[in-house]
């Protein structure tokens, strides 16, 4: 009789851990974007909160809180109850931040449980239109005959398009004169305008630019083509190895959320992001939707932990 009960009370306990897992969420669930409103990737945030909120039929928050080069709600996130009901919404620029700010108040791998990447976007190489260079090999000859010479307008010192100039000057050899503008539109209308002669951005930013003749777009700096940009070559295409750079988005939970529900919140994401009026939406956003495994996921942030971190020590990058 006493075997019984107690095996009556492991299946009872193991039927409610069940039953609490496949209950998530019962209650609102808070999505915090460690940025502005208005921008992509609130855009992005609102777009999958919305989605994952009628799958859910429950409310799912987004909580903007910009600030301190996106510690604070990254913050938020890391000492937030691990239950599922507060996530991160985070942005490629995380892998950056540990190099960036060496005092950060929590550990960008050991603090958060990946839970999947949600989208992603290429940088745009592209030239004044008044460039001698078709491609980008043409663009790194003219680099190698007289260094220093060109121009290279970055949005902000430490950004991850100064990062990525930095990181193809290591790839290729070349020496190009980086020029920090304040922002991605100052940097832009400077490359229009012929006071540098390169940039590395979006291609929300930049193919608007392209098309009405101002720039013209030499490459994409992911491993693949952009399937918005079919027609533009990637780096590694025109000859410089192993380039692979994203500004990815993916979302996070605390350290420590049950297995269960990171594994749940991976297959109600990637069910939303599957959906054809989902990529309809994100692809006017210029956005490519991209999932992995949870796994995947954290192997990829360490690894873009490590390659950010060396790019920032060899060009002594020093952070404002």
């Amino acid at each position: 009789m006493k075997r019984f009960l107690r095996a009556a009370l492991v299946l009872g306990l193991l039927g409610g851990a069940g039953g609490a897992v496949a209950a998530y969420p019962d209650h609102p669930v808070r999505i915090i974007l460690p940025y502005a409103a208005g921008g992509g990737a609130d855009v992005l945030t609102r777009t999958v909160a919305d989605a994952l909120g009628k799958l859910w039929k429950q409310s799912v928050l987004v909580d903007n809180r910009p600030g301190a080069g996106a510690t604070i709600g990254t913050d938020m996130v890391a000492k937030a109850p691990a239950d599922g009901y507060t996530l991160l919404m985070t942005a490629g620029t995380m892998a950056v931040s540990p190099a960036a700010y060496p005092k950060l108040p929590y550990d960008v791998l050991k603090d958060f449980a990946p839970i999947t990447m949600v989208a992603e976007s290429p940088y745009v190489l592209a030239v004044n239109a008044a460039v001698p260079a078709k491609t980008v090999a043409d663009l790194l000859k003219l680099a190698k005959r007289q260094p220093g010479k060109l121009n290279f307008g970055s949005p902000g010192n430490g950004t991850l398009s100064h990062l990525s100039f930095e990181l193809l000057s290591f790839r290729t050899g070349t020496r190009s004169t980086l020029v920090n503008y304040k922002g991605s539109n100052p940097a832009l209308t400077a490359v229009m305008a012929g006071e540098v002669d390169f940039v590395l951005d979006t291609p929300a930013a930049v193919m608007p630019q392209v098309d009405a003749g101002k720039l013209r777009a030499l490459g994409v700096t992911s491993a693949a083509r952009s399937r918005g940009l079919p027609s533009v070559p990637t780096l590694q295409e025109e000859g410089v190895p192993d380039f692979d750079v994203t500004i990815w988005f993916g979302l996070m939970a605390p350290a420590h959320t049950s297995p269960e529900i990171v594994r749940q919140l991976h297959d109600d994401v990637a069910k939303v992001l599957a959906a054809p009026a989902m990529k309809e939406k994100l692809g006017r956003e210029r956005l490519e939707i991209t999932t992995m495994q949870p796994d995947e996921f954290a192997t990829y942030l360490r690894r873009d932990v490590a390659k950010w971190g060396d790019v920032v020590r060899k060009a002594n990058i020093k952070f404002d």
